[in-house]
C-alpha cells in the first residue's frame, strides 16, 4: 500500500521547482533585455553543422545547384534572396567560409560523381596556393564521417533559439558576463557582422569606425608583406595548379560549370595584391587554363562597387552587387535567367 506521507511529499515538491524555472525565466528574460538595450540582436552562429545542412542541398535540391565557394567576401558579398529572384531555375548554396580558402570544398564537389551543378569559386592568387589547398578540408570531413540526422535535428532547432534570443550567444549568457566581471574584461561591441541560416552574412560598416579599420588593415597588409613580393614564384605557382584545373575538368565533363572569380578589391588590399601578383604573371595566366573566369577588379561594373575595409561589401550595396555579378554571369552564359 502506498505511503500517504510519500505521496504528499511528492506534491508538495511542484511549487518548489516552479518558483526556480520562474526565477530562471526571470533572469533570462532580465539579461536578454540588457543586451537588446545595448544594441545587440539575436544572430545565427556559424558550425560545421549549420554548413553540413548546405552541403545536403547539394544533392537534395531540384533545381540546378549554385554552390558558392570562396571566403568571407562571397559569405558577405553576395545577396541569397537576390539571386533565388533573379535566376529561379538555381538553388543558391553558400559553402563559403570565413577565413579559409575552399579549394578542398571544390575537390570534394569534384568527387562527387552526383554533381552536375554550377560553382563560383571567389578566390585571389594568394588563395590559390597549394599550401591552402586544406584550409577548408576539416568541414568536408565533419560532412563525410560525422555528420548525421540526429545533428541536423539538433542544428534547425538551434537555429530557432539563435534567431529568437541574444542569450543564445554563448558570450552572452549569465555565466560568461559573471566572468567577464570577475576578469575585469570590457564586453564586447554590438557585432557589425550578422548572419543567417543559409550562411551569408551582413556587413554593417556604419557600426564600426571605419577609418580606425582600415589604418588597422593596412598597417596589418604592409607587416606582412613588407617586401611585396609574392610567396611562390609565377612557374611553380602555376604549376602547383594541375589539381586545380584537373578539378575543374572533371566537374565540366559531368556537365557541371566552374567559374573563377576574382571579387574586386580597393585602397591599399588591391594596390598590395597587384604589386605581390602581377595579373599578367599569375590570374591572366590561370584563367587562360581554365574555362570560365571573371576578374572583378578589372570588370567596368563590379569595380566600381566601393569596398568600406577596401575588402569587403557593406549590406547595403549587396542587391545592387549581386545583380551586376549576375547579369555578368548571364553575360557569359554561364547561368541562365
Amino acid at each position: 500500500m502506498p505511503s500517504s506521507t510519500s505521496s504528499s511529499s511528492s506534491r508538495g515538491w511542484w511549487p518548489t521547482w516552479l518558483a526556480c524555472a520562474a526565477i530562471a525565466v526571470v533572469c533570462v528574460a532580465v539579461v536578454e533585455w540588457h543586451w537588446r538595450r545595448a544594441g545587440y540582436v539575436p544572430g545565427i552562429l556559424d558550425s560545421p553543422q549549420l554548413w553540413s545542412i548546405e552541403r545536403d542541398r547539394v544533392d537534395s535540391t531540384d533545381k540546378i545547384p549554385l554552390v558558392l565557394l570562396g571566403a568571407s567576401r562571397i559569405e558577405f558579398g553576395i545577396d541569397m534572396p537576390v539571386l533565388r529572384e533573379r535566376l529561379p531555375k538555381y538553388a543558391p548554396i553558400m559553402l563559403a567560409q570565413n577565413a579559409h580558402y575552399p579549394l578542398a570544398v571544390l575537390r570534394d564537389l569534384a568527387e562527387d560523381e552526383h554533381f552536375r551543378g554550377v560553382v563560383i569559386v571567389d578566390i585571389e592568387p594568394r588563395g590559390l596556393y597549394k599550401a591552402y589547398f586544406d584550409l577548408q578540408q576539416p568541414l568536408v570531413d565533419y560532412y563525410r564521417r560525422q555528420w548525421s540526422p540526429a545533428w541536423r535535428v539538433h542544428r534547425l532547432l538551434l537555429n530557432t533559439w539563435q534567431q529568437t534570443a541574444v542569450v543564445s550567444n554563448p558570450d552572452r549568457d549569465p555565466v560568461a558576463i559573471i566572468k567577464r566581471k570577475l576578469a575585469h574584461e570590457l564586453p564586447q561591441p554590438p557585432e557589425y557582422v550578422r548572419f543567417y541560416t543559409d550562411r551569408s552574412g551582413d556587413a554593417d560598416y556604419q557600426k564600426i569606425d571605419i577609418q580606425a579599420a582600415r589604418r588597422h588593415f593596412s598597417a596589418l597588409i604592409a607587416a606582412r608583406n613588407g617586401n611585396l613580393k609574392a610567396d611562390v614564384a609565377p612557374e611553380p605557382w602555376l604549376a602547383d595548379l594541375a589539381d586545380v584545373i584537373e578539378w575543374t575538368r572533371r566537374i565540366d565533363a559531368r556537365g557541371g560549370r566552374v567559374v573563377f572569380y576574382q571579387s574586386p578589391t580597393s585602397g591599399q588590399v588591391r594596390d598590395v595584391e597587384r604589386k605581390m601578383h602581377p595579373s599578367a604573371l599569375y590570374w591572366d595566366r590561370f584563367a587562360a587554363l581554365v574555362p570560365d573566369s571573371i576578374d572583378g577588379l578589372t570588370d567596368p561594373v563590379l569595380s566600381s562597387f566601393e569596398e568600406p575595409d577596401y575588402s569587403h561589401i557593406d549590406y547595403r550595396e549587396k542587391p545592387a552587387y549581386t545583380k551586376a555579378l549576375v547579369d555578368e554571369l548571364v553575360r557569359r552564359k554561364i547561368v541562365q535567367p
